[in-house]
């Protein structure tokens, strides 16, 4: 494989026909899933980090295949609290509002939803809870077992009513 970073979030990739059949494949036989598979390979060899899910345009001739992929920028940014105390504490030293913020609940744990581009609230929040963005599936397994409790503006709302409260009586 010829791999071409472009840029810090993409590569060009060119699969030879050696390479495809060194893993069982031909240009015909190249499904989307094996094509992901290589992509993969091909950022950890060019030392691309993986933060985001993939989006790959592939095309299969009988010399090879060409793969454009890029990382998409995830369009939420998901992190989870085992109660409200940690959450509260983050939301307290946060530098600005957060519109933009939810707050849903499943699994025993509170689940705070970030817009993607809001890496600076992001980084803040990872000391206060664990970040939960790579982990595949999540989005649906939240809209299918979680249960909204603030849609919007969720950090404001909790600061509002929580914000004189001690401690225990706030988890």
């Amino acid at each position: 494989m010829t791999i071409q970073p472009i840029g810090t979030a993409s590569v060009a990739l060119y699969i030879t026909p050696a390479d495809l059949k060194e893993h069982g494949l031909t240009p015909a036989g190249l499904t989307l899933e094996r094509a992901l598979e290589l992509t993969h390979s091909a950022f950890e060899e060019a030392g691309i980090a993986l933060d985001g899910s993939i989006e790959i345009e592939a095309y299969p001739e009988a010399c090879g295949v060409l793969v454009f992929a890029r990382i998409k920028e995830p369009e939420r940014l998901w992190f989870s609290f085992d109660g409200l105390e940690p959450l509260l504490d983050g939301s307290r030293t946060l530098a600005g509002p957060r519109p933009d913020a939810a707050l849903l609940w499943w699994d025993g744990r509170y689940w705070l939803s970030l817009p993607g581009d809001a890496e600076q609230a992001a980084n803040h929040f990872s000391e206060f809870g664990r970040s939960e963005t790579r982990r595949p599936h999540l989005e649906a397994s939240l809209a299918e077992h979680g249960a909204a409790i603030l849609a919007g503006d969720a950090l404001n709302v909790l600061l509002h009513h929580f914000a004189g409260a001690p401690p225990e009586n706030i988890s």
